[in-house]
């Protein structure tokens, strides 16, 4: 959901997702409300977090959200 009270209008949203362990962090930015991650590993676990930007810069993230892939 787009942020409760925004300064400004926002300009898109950031997705940093983390491999839990190699602690190697990607960082995507999206333009809509949903985002679709491919190329992710088998059985591991990865932390994502978000947040919205606009022309005064980044607002605060999410807390972080833990997943673990399955198999294919």
């Amino acid at each position: 959901d787009p942020p409760a009270y925004a300064n400004g209008p926002v300009q898109g949203y950031r997705l940093f997702l983390t491999e839990t362990a190699t602690g190697r962090e990607q960082n995507v930015e999206v333009d809509g409300l949903s985002y679709r991650l491919e190329g992710l590993k088998k059985f591991t676990e990865y932390s994502l977090r978000f947040l919205a930007y606009n022309r005064y810069g980044p607002g605060v993230s999410t807390e972080d959200v833990t997943v673990t892939t399955l198999s294919d």
